[in-house]
């Protein structure tokens, strides 16, 4: 529509501008063509003007010598203003003719002059007088002549062409009328059709809006063209929005309703503010099961006076004043049931605004068992440390921030003697002006206190060396003190175990190796064995040298033979598909794969770090071949962190296209952009010992899995593997 303004407009203009110019040079040239004919008037006159002039002198001269002659001053000045009109018609813009014919006509004025001139200066020859004035009056009835015949020719040609000028102005004129005319019509033509183009779009969307106004969502403008066809789309686009977000309220409203009503803890809504505050706007099933009331009972209750027991009813506005100050409160306090009842309740509740009201929303546990299971914590205390001094294994706790032994079992002291009350390095390494390794790794824990994963630790002592397994875990001890407790279990048994496993894990991988380099030789060893019967199949060779023929390509069937059952034990499985959580093989991979720390060379000091999509659907997949692939990458991340790092494993489902991606990064070297195309195939390895199979099978069982997976490099350092699984169900 705005390329039709715009032309529409620049025709109009260009239209415009025409006929203004042709107006402008219209009435320029008719003013010109005027002006010429005035100015030929007024030349008309003046040759007039100077032919009664040429004749008043010449009625001088024949009124000489009569009593009706005038005075010499009178004639001569009739004489001068004769001469004088005859240099005003040379003073005009002529052709070269009729300047010509003013030149001849001034020097018969001029010769007139001279004429007149003797007539009044002879006295004594009276015959040269009388010569004179016949030829005075034969010049001056020539010159009238002449003047007049210019007159004459002159006034027949301005005549001539006043017609054609007049003609000229009455077509214009008539031009300028029908242009007059036809600018406003076609003005207001097309005037109409922009109108029409414009209105006819906007009551169309004044339409939809006043149908969306009414709740019409499903109505869809169409027929619009144009800008105002793009205006539609957005308009329908902006109707299926607000269809697709008004069916996600209501289903969150049924979502959250259903979370309201089947939660396990009992959630209310209070009034917060006059002389209501308090009472119960809105409860769900929970809080009436556990106050022993309906809903509809406790909708007519206050919460602070009816169901707070007596101490708790007191202190209840100095928690309502926290909560309108916008704390969050966190307390143990005590209800009542309808019987009477006291029981304990964890309250947290806060300010909730809704619909421009203030609420208070509260969610009320009872911890009746918790309690119960307090107190039982608190007498088995002394079966705690009973229970810890029988266990074989180093068991101590010490304060996170003095490294102050507090407790060390019975096993521990056999080893290190009694070191409660003492602070670790002062025992295990005496020397040091720091806490030792053992007890103050802080890599143990996450940042919020939490055990970060299981670890290993080698003691020497006077006799050998022992390998421990420590399980650490931060928690508050009785007093109120953060402290961190870590159990380790001898493991120098599993350790040797674990190496001997390791040299197992490798002689698969020579196996893995080997059934390649056996499917080579087997295509060579084919190629061979047909030459040879080839060869063998020569008529004239001695019966000897077939002999000979035919005992190689005996070895060399058995050979093949060999190769085949090589190949046949290192023949891929058969996927096992089963609906399967990728998450779940993911997480326990993780888990498995920090427990498998022997396939790495050496411990590095790696945080790992989960972004695993809540909202991930199943699919079909064998779960042993992808925990193998994940194993892999996994593997290959920790490995390429010598220095320590992070190790991030994510998944997101992409709704479009409906595949399942999976992330494995670090934040190592990263990988070379010269491998990044061949760096799963076989064999090809960036790895000391490795044999590079691992990425090219997990490449394979992606691939059967009808994924794919591909390599690169972090924009802030190190490598990244992108995994897409389409998602297949049952």
């Amino acid at each position: 529509m705005k390329k039709k303004i715009i032309i529409g407009v620049a025709v109009f203009s260009v239209l415009f501008i025409l006929g203004g110019l042709y107006i402008i040079t219209t009435i320029e040239s008719g003013t010109a063509t005027l002006d010429n004919l005035i100015t030929l008037h007024q030349v008309e006159i003046l040759r007039e003007q100077l032919l009664l002039q040429i004749k008043r002198v010449q009625a001088d001269i024949n009124l000489k010598n009569t009593r009706y002659a005038r005075g010499l001053d009178t004639v001569i000045d009739n004489v001068k203003d004769m001469e004088k009109m005859a240099h005003a018609c040379l003073d005009c813009h002529h052709s070269e003719e009729v300047t010509l014919r003013l030149q001849n006509m001034q020097e018969e004025v001029h010769e007139y002059k001279k004429i007149i001139s003797r007539i009044f200066t002879i006295r004594a020859d009276l015959k040269r007088l009388e010569e004179e004035e016949d030829r005075a009056f034969s010049a001056g009835e020539q010159l009238i002549a002449t003047v007049s015949e210019m007159i004459t020719m002159a006034s027949s040609r301005l005549d001539v062409k006043t017609q054609t000028s007049l003609r000229k102005i009455t077509g214009t004129k008539t031009i300028l009328y029908v242009l007059v005319i036809v600018l406003p019509l076609f003005t207001g033509i097309m005037g109409i059709i922009f109108i029409r183009g414009l209105t006819h779009p906007i009551n169309v969307l004044l339409q939809a809006t006043r149908k969306i106004k009414r709740g019409e969502l499903d109505y869809k403008i169409e027929g619009l063209k144009d800008e105002f066809g793009e205006l539609a789309d957005s308009f329908n686009e902006m109707s299926r929005s607000l269809e697709d977000s008004m069916r996600s309220i209501r289903e969150n409203e049924k979502r959250y309703r259903l979370l309201f009503e089947s939660a396990g803890d009992a959630i209310f809504m209070l009034e917060i503010e006059g002389e209501d505050a308090g009472r119960i706007v809105s409860a769900n099933r929970a809080a009436a099961d556990m106050h022993g009331y309906t809903v509809d009972e406790l909708l007519r209750l206050n919460l602070v006076k009816d169901l707070d027991a007596p101490d708790d009813s007191r202190e209840a506005p100095e928690r309502i004043k926290r909560i309108l100050n916008g704390e969050w409160i966190k307390e143990e306090i005590y209800h009542r049931t309808k019987d009477g009842r006291v029981f304990p309740v964890e309250v947290s509740a806060g300010l909730l605004e809704f619909m421009g009201h203030k609420y208070i929303l509260a969610f009320d546990r009872d911890i009746t068992e918790r309690k119960k299971s307090e107190e039982a914590i608190i007498r088995s205390y002394i079966m705690f440390v009973t229970v810890l001094d029988s266990i074989d294994a180093i068991i101590y706790v010490a304060d996170m921030k003095t490294y102050e032994i507090l407790y060390i079992n019975s096993y521990a002291r056999k080893i290190f003697g009694d070191l409660e009350g003492k602070t670790c390095w002062q025992t295990l390494q005496s020397g040091r002006s720091g806490p030792c390794d053992f007890c103050s790794n802080d890599k143990l824990l996450n940042p919020d206190g939490s055990p970060a994963g299981v670890y290993h630790w080698e003691f020497q002592n006077t006799v050998n060396s022992r390998w421990y397994e420590i399980r650490d875990s931060a928690i508050e001890w009785i007093d109120g003190r953060l402290v961190r407790m870590e159990i380790a279990t001898d493991i120098t048994e599993r350790k040797k175990l674990e190496e001997t496993l390791k040299r197992a894990e490798q002689m698969k991988l020579v196996g893995e190796w080997a059934a390649g380099l056996a499917h080579e030789i087997k295509n060579s060893l084919a190629g061979i064995k047909i030459s040879v019967e080839v060869l063998g199949s020569e008529a004239n060779m001695p019966q000897e040298d077939k002999e000979t023929i035919f005992r190689a390509v005996d070895e060399i069937r058995r050979i093949e033979m060999l190769l085949k059952s090589l190949l046949s034990f290192a023949k891929p499985p058969k996927l096992q598909l089963l609906v399967t959580d990728i998450n779940e093989i993911i997480d326990k991979t993780i888990d498995f794969s920090l427990k498998r720390s022997y396939l790495t060379p050496e411990e590095t000091e790696v945080e790992i770090i989960k972004e695993l999509d809540p909202g991930l659907p199943r699919t079909l997949a064998d779960a042993q071949q992808m925990q193998q692939v994940f194993m892999n990458l996994l593997l290959n991340a920790r490995d390429a962190m010598k220095g320590g790092g992070t190790l991030t494993a994510r998944s997101y489902y992409d709704t479009k296209e409906d595949t399942i991606h999976v992330e494995i990064s670090d934040t190592g070297e990263g990988v070379d952009e010269m491998l990044q195309d061949k760096i799963f195939q076989p064999f090809v390895t960036t790895k000391s010992k490795g044999t590079g199979l691992g990425l090219a099978i997990s490449k394979r069982i992606i691939e059967q899995h009808g994924g794919s997976i591909s390599a690169g490099n972090r924009p802030g350092g190190g490598g990244i593997f992108h995994i897409s699984l389409p998602v297949k169900h049952e």
